[in-house]
């Protein structure tokens, strides 16, 4: 499951956006974009690819 949270930057309609606030509604989730007044489905969102690994690497925390 995605993870929305306020900075977050994603993908819609071909152009990266931020994350402004979400919020829960009717059971239904509602993102809203930074300089957007209308909640966006999350449907219709990708998140920005994240590095993930299962390796330890020496130094970090």
């Amino acid at each position: 499951m995605p993870v929305f949270k306020p900075g977050t930057r994603v993908k819609r309609a071909g152009s990266w956006e931020t994350v402004s606030h979400v919020t829960l509604r009717r059971n239904d989730l509602a993102v809203y974009l930074v300089g957007s007044t209308e909640a966006v489905d999350p449907m219709e969102l990708e998140l920005e690819p994240t590095v993930f690994t299962t390796e330890r690497v020496p130094g970090a925390y």
